[in-house]
């Protein structure tokens, strides 16, 4: 119902009622690209197969599909040029992470997964704060879900692939299956 309440506020109050000075509402398409960004950085890393019996169960017990909450600030700041983001990121766990729109209106994640979202970073473990910090957020952001298949095809894993390159100059999929990259260009 709180969600259901939360969209209705969201669609039918101009944008400046809601945003602060130097921030602007998220655009549908703009949450769509987060949600595929931080879905192609899982398939790519390899993270997919972490994510057996978090979340929800969309799939079968056979073919486990986990339904990921994914908390957005709805605000973006303008000013600063980035975004914030809750969600599971296993095997790291639960992280805050920053994203930022680039020129074109695709979507950057900060931080890299590698370096394992120390707290030291702009994104880092939820852990790492407040709990009712963490709560707050979660309680008053647009909450949606990312899904990720545990057992994604060759294809999926070589399309997320090929999106996080263009995304990020770098694919850690392409990188460690060299010879499943399909023809060179």
């Amino acid at each position: 119902m709180k969600q259901i309440l939360s969209v209705i506020l969201f669609l039918i109050l101009p944008a400046g009622v809601l945003a602060a000075p130097g921030h602007r509402h998220l655009k549908p398409s703009e949450l769509a690209k987060l949600q595929q960004a931080i879905e192609d950085e899982i398939y790519d890393y390899g993270y997919y197969n972490k994510f057996y019996e978090i979340g929800g169960n969309i799939g079968t017990p056979q073919h486990w599909r986990a339904r990921v909450h994914l908390f957005v600030n709805p605000d973006y700041d303008s000013t600063s040029r980035h975004g914030e983001v809750i969600y599971k990121l296993m095997p790291y766990g639960q992280i805050y992470r920053l994203f930022y729109l680039d020129a074109n209106g695709g979507i950057k994640l900060d931080g890299d997964p590698q370096n394992g979202f120390p707290i030291t970073q702009p994104s880092h473990q939820t852990v790492f704060m407040d709990d009712l910090d963490v709560c707050r957020r979660e309680q008053s952001w647009m909450d949606t879900f990312l899904v990720v298949d545990t057992a994604p095809t060759l294809d999926m894993s070589r399309n997320a692939a090929q999106r996080q390159k263009v995304r990020t100059g770098f694919s850690d999929w392409e990188y460690e299956h060299p010879d499943q990259n399909g023809p060179k260009r």
